[in-house]
Formats: C-alpha cells, structure tokens, sequence
C-alpha cells in the first residue's frame, strides 16, 4: 500500500532542506542578512519630523521617509527572489545527474511530489532568510520612520509569491542548462523585469520590449512596490492592484506547472 501523500511529501521536503541547509553558500547568505540588518539599522536610524528644503522646494521628511524605506523594502524583497532563485538553480538538477532521484522515484513516489519537495526545500532556506530580513526591516522602519506595518505584510506575500515564481522557472530552466548559466539567467531576468518595472510603474514608456516585458512577464518588484504604496502616498503607481495580485497569482500556478511538466519529460538516468 502507498503511503499517504502529505507524508511522503513532508518526508521528501524534510531531507530536501536539510540538503539545502548543507550547501556551503547558507554561511555566505547569513552574513550576507546580518550586514543587510546592519545596513538598514543604519539607514533608518537617522529619523525626524519636519521640513528640508531642496532647490527651493519644501519636502516633509515623513516623504523622504516613506520613499526610503519602499526602497530598502523592495531591494531586500527582490533578494529574496534572487536567492530563491539561484537556490533552486540546481537543487533538483543535482539529483537527477547524480543518480540520486532516479534512487528516491524507483519507490513510491511521484514526479510531481519529488519535484514539489525539492523546490519547497530550496525556497526554505529564502523564506527563512526573507522573513528574517524582511521581518526586522518592517519593524525597524515602523518605529522609526513610522510607515505601516500593514503594507509591509502584503509586500512581504509578494515577495514570497515572486520567489516561488523565480525559484520553481530557475529549477525547470535548470534541468536544461548548467548550473551557472541557470543562476546568470535569474540574475539577468530579474534585472531586467526590474529595471522595466521602474520605469513602467510611474507612466513611463520603454518602447515595445518594455512593453512586453512589462505586460507578459511575472509582475516581480510591481507587486511589491504597489503593496508599498501607503508609504509613499500621495504618489501612486500607474497599476491597477488587482490586476496586478491576478497577473501574480497566475504566475504562480504557472510557473509551478512549467516546473511539474519539465521534469515528468526529463529522461532519468538508469
């Protein structure tokens, strides 16, 4: 008889983080969050009410504050993508030319809940990370800065949701490219969907390629920023919200789909 499905997949996602807890970048990536903590404690510390003037023009410093921490928000949320990303950009590959899953797929267990672990094993160590990071900055610019908190949290499930986007699309690619050409390929398409997304989201015109990238590919730093837009009212992005949330929910179902379909056509090794 098969065991029951949530305890093959719980067993499966178990080892498949404790794998991903063994890599000898999860070092690099705790440093790498402290120095962030270190750097936004900074940023955020330097807090006041009142007036500064530039060029003449009178600017509150509740403004500056809001727009500074969208920034700081949205750059460690777009991190957590990243890494999300290049976690998963060998995660299952790695198993599969090593033998390993042709191993774990021999007993009773499916494509989909081996490939469905790996990525839950890979986007635990992001979410962790994230929460971390993303968790102490929101509380950090509250209390200092004074920015919402309820604005923090949508920005944070964006987050999460574009990191599962970008790390299941990075395990699919993966099972076709070598490990580096996967992780340089999240680093360009992240890049590149956000260097669109600025200039898009406040009615700014890239021509056609903007267009497309704009409107075909996952919303990642629109959904955080649109989420963030309390902090910087009364300015407000040229997106609607939600069409925005649908465009990034889509993305999610697809891009799990993309991952699922990729490996139950991958050839095992025998």
């Amino acid at each position: 008889m098969r065991p029951a499905t949530t305890k093959i997949f719980s067993e499966l996602a178990g080892e498949a983080f404790r794998d991903a807890m063994r890599r000898r970048i999860v070092p690099i990536i705790a440093v790498f969050a402290l120095l962030s903590l270190l750097a936004v404690d900074s940023c955020t510390s330097c807090s006041g009410s009142g007036q500064v003037s530039q060029n003449g023009v009178a600017v509150s410093t509740d403004e500056i504050s809001g727009w500074t921490g969208m920034l700081i928000f949205t750059v460690l949320s777009l991190w957590t993508m990243v890494l999300a990303g290049l976690l998963a950009s060998d995660h299952l590959a790695e198993t599969v030319f090593d033998g390993s899953a042709n191993l774990i797929l021999a007993r009773p267990v499916r494509r989909s809940e081996f490939a469905l672990a790996r990525l839950a094993g890979a986007l635990g160590i992001a979410y962790v990370t994230g929460a971390v990071v993303l968790t102490a900055s929101a509380y950090l610019l509250h209390f200092r800065n004074g920015v919402s908190l309820g604005a923090a949290i949508w920005a944070g499930l964006a987050c999460a949701a574009g990191a599962l986007v970008v790390a299941a699309l990075a395990m699919a690619l993966s099972l076709h490219l070598a490990r580096v050409a996967t992780a340089m390929s999240v680093l360009f398409c992240v890049g590149a969907i956000t260097f669109v997304n600025v200039f898009t989201l406040f009615g700014a015109s890239l021509g056609r390629i903007g267009y497309i990238v704009q409107y075909f590919t996952p919303p990642l730093c629109t959904a955080v920023v649109v989420a963030l837009k309390p902090w910087i009212a009364p300015v407000t992005p040229a997106v609607d919200p939600t069409i925005m949330a649908l465009k990034l929910a889509f993305w999610v179902v697809a891009s799990v789909l993309i991952l699922l379909a990729a490996f139950r056509k991958q050839e095992l090794g025998t």
